[in-house]
């Protein structure tokens, strides 16, 4: 007995072993480090963690391929709709900037931008609105009308007024519009677009606001200099016809949509290209679609032309074998026959695309003049058809005549032909003039910012008069476009440090609503799977570490292996192949629409049991090989020679030391039950945590990936902390430390 004593020695934590009494160590005031202390410790570490995973998660998000603006709206959108949509969302700020106003917000930034307090509400819907806040408390934001100023004033019973508010703009700096606008007035000088009757008009105007504004430098307040101004653009705003700018937008689109659609003209174009420093640069794609386009030209000149045809067509065999110094010479012989057959409607198209109107109108008189054989009979009038519709419903005074000609040519009425390209031409020549007239008008205005909140929950500078077009994706009517928009935005959230993950780049909704749902479904899931797999695993693991080598260790220990080794998506479709589509006792999909996980419980069964399965055996082999390896410790030896009763030692000392690795294992794999559940997810449609994150991943949502994976980190943390408290139950010489 005696050398039994001196064995136990050398393992002086178990001397109690033989003593018959348990040590169950000093009690929690005794401890070295108190367990407040500890755990304020760990909430530090925690938020320290969080801090270093967003930005980790951020410069990844970063630096990943892919464009934000594609991703979430598509690839067909145009660079005008792509720039819109970065500049309302922010992300065309630097990514440090963009990172700071995730984390603390930008309301405060807004309020100075603003002039005044910021305030986020929620609506009875539940909906999140940002106002600013008048000096009595009101709520209030903007939106514009043309250049009109509209004030969207919140009532006490949550009703919107809207009244006329274009008493709001302010004239920006005197000394900084004076600079401008003696540049502009050098412009209009050297304008050769302008009349001198039109150019001496403006200059007039503009000579009077630059003595109002040289006037108020440093002694003329806000007020009355605004109505000085006011007084003195008069003659400006009667200038400025926005019939005429509105006629330019139709010009531009038709000559566009022409140059792009029209095979002849695209001819003259390839010829540009074929010669141009970009030529190199042409892919195998480009160079086909080149030979198809001349194959269609060549085409619609069948019978007209045979000589024009055939360089047409040599040039298209050319491109599709790759030669492109053929292609090029060929089209270069056959300009001139193009030229002539087309009359000036190429150089037309060019001329309107630059906005040259006096020129394009000279060009529409030169063909007024031009004598019509058959090959031009043929040619001229689907182009001028394609013109004519084009501008039939903007500006019918100048469409109607060209597809009157159209219908002259056709009927073989030359002389009559003539005349409407002539009336074209002078109607052109009109419009030309106004838009030119109103440009420069619009120019000379004094520039009016304002500061506010819109309906949209951004904090936007407008600036009066610009006309600047901002395209929104309205749902249900997809992209359309506003002008008079906001020439800067500021997104409005409150940042994380208060409780706001921002706005779903993806959805537009803001992150926290989703992402708690989303949370909420997982924890219900993972919760399930849990509280079966736990105390399952455990008990099943010990039974087969206490019986190692044993004929019940062999059968649990294959079984377990057999469930931790099949791949999450086999498991889960064989479950559905068997108890959905063969047995058909429960759904093989999860649709919950706005209903919790728990209404719906049948819906929880397959996935349930795919976690359960996978999890169980991992836990159960984890959980036996402790206990195998704790039943071979000294200490228990020792207690067996003892004499105890093997219930006794296994239920008082092996079972609690042996519970030291499954827990830290089952800790861990709360984490990944939350976050990385996604494939079980995705194969039965779950709407989990898991799938929300992937989802966000793909299409860069960053408010949206930064906001699960903070959540992420809280539980990883919080669940080490559990299980760092319930180490020191199961072994009380364990410290917090």
């Amino acid at each position: 007995m005696a050398e039994l004593v001196c064995a136990a020695n050398l393992t002086s934590p178990f001397v109690r072993i033989l003593e018959l009494e348990p040590d169950l160590g000093p009690g929690l005031h005794e401890r070295s480090v108190p367990v407040a202390k500890f755990i304020i410790r760990r909430l530090l570490l925690m938020l320290l963690t969080m801090l270093l995973v967003s930005i980790a998660v951020f410069l990844i998000t970063e630096a990943a391929p892919g464009n934000v603006a594609r991703n979430v709206l598509g690839i067909h959108i145009t660079p005008e709709q792509e720039a819109s949509f970065l500049n309302q969302q922010g992300l065309d700020e630097p990514f440090y900037v963009r990172y700071f106003n995730w984390l603390v917000g930008t309301d405060w930034r807004a309020r100075a931008r603003v002039g005044m307090p910021v305030r986020q509400i929620t609506t009875e819907d539940g909906f999140r609105e940002w106002w600013a806040v008048e000096p009595d408390e009101s709520l209030i934001r903007w939106e514009m009308e043309g250049e009109d100023l509209i004030a969207n004033e919140r009532q006490p019973d949550g009703s919107v007024d809207e009244v006329l508010d274009n008493e709001r703009w302010s004239v920006k700096d005197p000394a900084v519009e004076s600079e401008r606008l003696e540049a502009y007035r050098a412009e209009l000088v050297a304008n050769e677009k302008l009349t001198e009757e039109d150019r001496q008009a403006v200059l007039g105007e503009l000579d009077k606001i630059l003595g109002i504004l040289a006037e108020a430098e440093g002694t003329q307040s806000r007020e009355p200099l605004a109505t000085s101004l006011a007084a003195a653009e008069g003659a400006l705003e009667e200038m400025v016809d926005p019939e005429a700018l509105r006629k330019k937008t139709a010009l531009l689109e038709m000559a566009e949509d022409v140059a792009r659609e029209s095979d002849l003209i695209r001819v003259l174009v390839m010829r540009e290209q074929l010669s141009g420093p970009a030529a190199g640069q042409l892919e195998e794609s480009d160079l086909q679609s080149m030979a198809r386009q001349l194959n269609s030209a060549a085409e619609m000149l069948e019978g007209v032309n045979p000589t024009l045809v055939d360089r047409l067509q040599q040039a298209s065999e050319s491109l599709e074998a790759g030669d492109r110094a053929s292609a090029r010479e060929t089209l270069e012989g056959a300009a001139a026959t193009l030229d002539q057959l087309m009359g000036s409607l190429g150089s037309f198209v060019d001329a309107l695309q630059s906005e040259q109107y006096s020129q394009a109108a000279g060009m529409l008189q030169d063909l007024s003049s031009t004598s019509f054989d058959t090959a031009r009979l043929t040619v001229l009038p689907g182009v001028l058809e394609a013109i004519g519709e084009g501008l039939e419903d903007d500006a019918p005074e100048l469409g109607e005549p060209l597809l009157q000609a159209v219908e002259d040519m056709e009927a073989g009425n030359t002389e009559k032909a003539r005349r409407s390209l002539a009336a074209a031409s002078d109607v052109l020549a009109e419009t030309g003039r106004a838009i030119v007239r109103s440009e420069a008008a619009q120019g000379a205005r004094v520039a009016r910012v304002f500061w506010g909140i819109d309906t949209k929950n951004h904090a936007v500078q407008w600036e009066k008069g610009t006309g600047k077009v901002v395209w929104r994706l309205v749902p249900g009517s997809g992209w359309l476009a506003a002008t008079g928009g906001p020439v800067e935005y500021i997104p409005l959230q409150k940042g994380l440090v208060r409780g706001d993950p921002g706005l779903s780049l993806r959805t537009g909704r803001p992150v926290a609503d989703l992402l708690f749902t989303r949370l909420r479904n997982s924890l219900v899931l993972a919760g399930i799977a849990f509280v079966i797999v736990m105390p399952v695993a455990l008990i099943l693991g010990l039974i087969a570490g206490l019986n190692q080598g044993k004929a019940w260790d062999r059968i649990l220990s294959i079984g377990g292996m057999m469930f931790s080794v099949t791949p999450q998506f086999v498991t889960g479709i064989f479950l559905i192949l068997i108890f959905a589509f063969w047995l058909d006792l429960v759904p093989g999909a999860t649709v919950f629409g706005e209903q919790a996980p728990w209404e719906r419980p049948l819906m929880l069964v397959l996935p349930v049991a795919t976690l359960t399965l996978i999890e169980l055996g991992y836990v159960l082999r984890i959980t036996r090989a402790s206990m195998a390896e704790v039943m071979r410790e000294p200490y228990i030896r020792t207690a067996f020679l003892k004499g105890l009763p093997r219930w006794r030692v296994v239920s008082k000392h092996a079972v609690r030391n042996a519970l030291m690795a499954p827990i830290t294992v089952i800790m861990l794999h709360v984490n990944w039950l939350l976050g990385g559940i996604v494939v079980v997810e995705v194969i039965f449609g779950y709407p989990g945590l898991g799938s929300y994150i992937l989802d966000s991943a793909l299409f860069k949502d960053f408010n949206a990936i930064e906001g699960g994976a903070m959540i992420l980190v809280a539980v990883a943390v919080s669940t080490q902390l559990l299980a760092d408290i319930l180490y020191t139950f199961l072994n009380p010489r364990i410290r917090f430390g």
